[in-house]
């Protein structure tokens, strides 16, 4: 693996157009060129292969770390500096990102970005080098997996800022002057939806070869344009509520249904498999890890998730808030005053895929949350590696894997699945006013569950999409951008509630049960979106600051 390394940050040095004069004087009689590398389509393969790298984002960076700025998550090590923003100290002056993504970056990730973005115009700029040698067969796969990248990052940026710098060309060592100014959000959606259609022209709908699994299909572009038209449609940023635009977000999630490509994976009692058993049925779109060497807060997902008693890091801890959500198995709400004796009996079956609590079957033995417990702030075993709420992850963790063996193994992350797209199809047509087609596909959600189908109709209707999308994406990192695009951010910045268990009992099978706050959290209305680091407008003064930033 060193050696695939080495050579690939040659490459890149390469195609940048960067040299260092002593390995030059070297001249080595295997040497590449730049113009050699844009002929030879397999080398081009390492450099789409690394946008796809910078572009995919995982588990901290795509899900956890989004959802611990909110009510479903608590970051036990604040990896991506999430307290900044729910502390409510966020400034223009404190955002960092970098490539590789270190511990110390917080998620705003523009510089990130805009320098993948420059990878993708570079290669538009030079890939027909390639073509002109007669390739063009070769690549023009990779050409509609770069239009689908770059559509993906500047989608990233969208969510982050709203409207941005739409930048095609290529930057080079001279330039140093930059005046390119923001367009607006409807502007920025259009370029993401012109990229999103020339990679759509182009793209497989399935790849024969399993050696292909992974990189971008048809399905993968249509539900890129299903997420970025269901939140254009949303009232954040529908504020007349245009409903040709819940329409364009209906027709958009339709199209990838209507491929007859992908179908529900698991039911009730396998929930979890979406997420452990790789490219799935419901899976458009995922990055897997490869247990070759380690990646750490990658394919070291499941030592991260689980409890300290365990030997496991705890990294993410589940929300008293999130765990309250989760219905009973009936279908009625969780109430303390009903169900607080056994508060995780009769719960819906998602309850039990996604969280690991107290009592929990795990790992050969039952989770220990309560004082004194293996797993809590109070045991001997690493108790510096806690859960802080007396919960943690269990969906995504394969409970087969032994990471005290070795602490990284291969995984996935699910970036789309059919199970948002029916989500949001039943969003838009709820939207449009048509009840029975959402209940439709709301209600296959709830069924694949095991839970009691819905009636609802008008308002109650949405709320119980919106509901729906809490429990069934959740720590998807979905939830962080939810709640914003319907106008209600603030909801997510709640005290972070979690549980104190106390035994009753000497052999610790009763208990007692008080919520209490771990984590005090200040709402910041600007926080809507995020800050563009100063030092980006010193450079171009033409960006112009998101709102309330200083």
């Amino acid at each position: 693996m060193k050696k695939i390394y080495i050579t690939f940050s040659l490459l890149l040095l390469l195609i940048m157009g960067f040299s260092c004069k002593k390995v030059i004087d070297l001249q080595p009689t295997s040497s590449f060129t730049t113009n050699n590398v844009w002929k030879d389509p397999s080398l081009i393969q390492v450099f789409v292969n690394q946008i796809y790298k910078e572009s995919v984002f995982a588990f901290k960076d795509g899900g956890f770390g989004w959802g611990s700025q909110t009510d479903e998550l608590y970051s036990n090590f604040n990896w991506c500096n999430e307290n900044t923003y729910i502390m409510g100290q966020a400034t223009p002056d404190n955002q960092s990102s970098s490539f590789p993504l270190n511990y110390s970056s917080t998620l705003n990730y523009w510089t990130t970005l805009y320098s993948t973005i420059q990878k993708t115009n570079l290669f538009f700029q030079n890939v027909s080098m390639a073509d002109s040698v007669g390739h063009g067969a070769q690549l023009n796969n990779m050409k509609g997996e770069v239009h689908f990248l770059r559509a993906l990052c500047y989608f990233e940026l969208l969510k982050r800022f709203g409207g941005v710098p739409l930048i095609t060309k290529v930057y080079t060592a001279n330039d140093n002057t930059f005046t390119e100014s923001r367009a607006t959000y409807d502007q920025t959606r259009d370029f993401i939806l012109t990229e999103i259609a020339a990679a759509a022209a182009i793209l497989p709908k399935t790849y024969a070869n399993s050696s292909d699994y992974g990189k971008a299909t048809l399905g993968a572009a249509l539900a890129l344009k299903s997420r970025l038209l269901l939140y254009a449609a949303s009232p954040t940023f529908n504020t007349g509520n245009d409903v040709s635009r819940w329409q364009a977000a209906a027709d958009a999630a339709k199209a990838v249904i209507d491929l007859n490509v992908y179908s529900l994976h698991g039911n009730a009692t396998t929930y979890n498999t979406i997420f452990t058993d790789f490219f799935n049925s419901e899976v458009i779109f995922s990055r897997v890890f490869n247990a070759q060497v380690q990646e750490d807060r990658y394919n070291t997902l499941y030592r991260d998730l689980s409890p300290n008693g365990y030997n496991g890091y705890s990294a993410y801890n589940v929300l008293e808030q999130m765990v309250e959500d989760f219905d009973m198995a009936d279908g009625s709400h969780f109430s303390w005053t009903a169900n607080g004796t056994n508060p995780y009996q009769n719960r819906e079956p998602r309850f039990y895929a996604d969280i690991l609590y107290n009592g929990a079957p795990f790992q050969k033995r039952s989770a220990q949350f309560y004082e004194g417990g293996l797993d809590s702030k109070t045991s001997s075993l690493s108790p510096w590696n806690a859960s802080k709420t007396g919960y943690t992850i269990r969906k995504m963790v394969d409970e087969s894997y032994d990471f005290n063996v070795q602490p990284y193994s291969a995984c996935q992350w699910v970036a789309f699945r059919l199970g948002e797209i029916y989500l949001n199809y039943a969003e838009a047509e709820a939207a449009l006013g048509n009840s029975s087609e959402a209940l439709n596909y709301l209600n296959k959600i709830r069924v694949r569950a095991g839970m009691p189908t819905i009636t609802a109709t008008g308002a109650a209707l949405t709320d119980a999409i919106r509901h729906e999308r809490r429990i069934e994406l959740c720590f998807e990192g979905h939830r962080f951008f939810d709640i914003r695009r319907w106008g209600m951010a603030e909801i997510g910045s709640k005290d972070a509630l979690g549980i104190t268990i106390t035994p009753t009992s000497p052999a610790n099978t009763s208990f007692t049960y008080k919520v209490t706050t771990i984590q005090k959290r200040t709402w910041v209305p600007s926080f809507y979106y995020y800050p563009i680091p100063r030092k980006e407008i010193q450079i171009n003064p033409n960006i112009k600051q998101n709102p309330n930033y200083n």
